[in-house]
């Protein structure tokens, strides 16, 4: 019986070392851990969210099960349109503004450009300081009376005028997108920086040999080495800032008149100020096939690099 049984286990064995890897009876205990918090911390909130956005369950209410009738509903809400836009714009902006200005104090501060240590620390003072600390502090300097930014204007005679930043519906999102800047770009400054010192001098070395300038040496060495980091950069700060809404949620409550109205705080207002978790659920989950695209190629990108 045992050497009947050790015949028809050693397919068995095959077959699974075929399909879960060679060591997978050795591997696997030590990755149970790891994917009972995944399951816990991820899976299962994440499919949840799918369920309750199939409902039309509220706060304090059960609800019951519609469908998609909450996706419907997005799709003919124009507030749910003016979300999609504005999140478009705030991200897209932010994201671009981030990267110019990151790419071009690294490339300064990777010079010999003295004290290259002291400006180093403050410029990556704002990436430590937490988000809603940054963000109280930005709402106490755009204050409409008593904001450093109106006040420093006014003396320095640039406006005769208190500017209502956060009020202002051509200034909000504006305003919101300069705390973002500020905020987000020592990440960009802290990764370029060690993107420009893995290049080889010797490249530089040949290019000026060949009679390059500055902006080709840019263009032909700094840049092509730089791709892999910009890339995964910008994927990541993407998804950061379009999931982020620390800073509208202290600045601006997606005033005035929903024109910082991103789809984040839609989704906490829906859900938690209106009571309709259902369709406060559905609200992120529109946009789940867009993210998961930036997390596929991200990855991809990532996987390649390794």
């Amino acid at each position: 019986m045992e050497a009947k049984f050790g015949r028809n286990s050693k397919p068995i064995r095959l077959t699974a070392n075929r399909l879960l890897g060679r060591d997978w009876a050795i591997a696997y205990p030590f990755l149970l851990p790891m994917l009972a918090v995944l399951l816990g911390l991820v899976a299962y909130p994440f499919f949840s969210a799918i369920w309750l956005s199939l409902t039309s369950t509220t706060i304090g209410s059960p609800g019951n099960f519609i469908g998609l009738g909450n996706y419907v509903h997005l799709l003919n809400d124009r507030v749910f349109a003016n979300s999609v836009f504005v999140s478009l714009v705030y991200t897209i902006s932010a994201v671009g503004l981030k990267f110019l200005v990151g790419l071009l104090a690294a490339l300064v501060l990777n010079e010999a450009l003295p004290p290259k240590n002291l400006w180093r620390m403050l410029l990556f003072l704002p990436w430590s300081v937490p988000v809603v600390i940054n963000a109280y502090t930005w709402r106490w300097i755009y204050d409409d009376l008593s904001g450093v930014l109106s006040q420093t204007l006014i003396q320095w005679g640039l406006t005769d005028r208190y500017i209502l930043w956060l009020a202002d519906k051509s200034l909000a999102l504006r305003s919101v997108i300069a705390v973002e800047l500020w905020q987000g770009t020592p990440f960009y400054i802290m990764t370029f920086l060690a993107g420009l010192a893995a290049i080889p001098h010797e490249l530089y070395e040949a290019a000026k040999v060949d009679g390059a300038g500055a902006v080709r040496r840019f263009l032909h060495v700094t840049l092509p080495s730089l791709t892999p980091v910009i890339t995964i950069v910008v994927l990541l700060s993407t998804i950061w800032t379009a999931n982020n809404m620390q800073l509208v949620y202290v600045l601006t409550r997606g005033g005035p008149a929903r024109t910082t109205e991103i789809f984040p705080y839609l989704a906490y207002a829906t859900a938690i100020q209106a009571k309709n978790l259902g369709l406060g659920a559905a609200i992120p989950l529109m946009f789940f096939p867009f993210m998961a695209v930036i997390i596929y190629f991200l990855t991809r990108r990532m996987l390649r690099q390794e």
